[in-house]
Order: structure tokens, then C-alpha cells, then sequence
């Protein structure tokens, strides 16, 4: 399983890619955002910046179709490098 870049519906967990997601769109009200306009049943709609969307194991099929449900994917925690003393 592949590394993509994503976003998560805080309602209802499906996790959408930019890259490949039809449900993500430039905002219109801001520079620089994107609108999640989630699929139904889910009414959700979010707007986020790039730097919000964070990295997740998924498989190529779930990528390619745009998104994946919750238990689909898999957050991957990126280590933060050390401070200098």
C-alpha cells in the first residue's frame, strides 16, 4: 500500500485525496483553500488549506476512486526531527 495525502471527513471518517478526489474543489470564497463537499449521506462541507492534509497508507484502488472509507486507510505518523540543544 501506497503513501497519499489527504483529508478526512471529521463527521463521517471517509478520508478524500486531492489528486484524484471529484468531491474537492477550489474554494471560492478564499486564495490558497480548498472546499470538501462530502458525498451523501454525509451533509458535510469543510474548507481546508494543503498543510491540513496529512499523510495515510491506502491501497492504489482506494486512490484512484478519490477516497476511503474509515478502516481503508492508515494515518502514518511522520517523526518531527530533533531540536538542537
Amino acid at each position: 500500500m501506497a503513501i497519499h495525502m489527504g483529508i478526512m471527513c471529521e463527521s463521517c471518517r471517509k478520508l478524500y485525496f486531492v489528486a484524484t478526489s471529484r468531491a474537492i474543489k477550489p474554494s471560492v470564497s478564499a486564495a490558497e483553500m480548498y472546499r470538501l463537499k462530502c458525498t451523501p449521506p454525509c451533509p458535510e462541507v469543510t474548507e481546508f488549506r494543503k498543510d491540513s492534509m496529512r499523510p495515510y497508507r491506502v491501497s492504489e484502488d482506494a486512490f484512484r476512486s478519490g477516497y476511503a472509507k474509515e478502516g481503508e486507510y492508515q494515518f502514518v505518523e511522520i517523526p518531527k526531527p530533533p531540536q538542537p540543544p
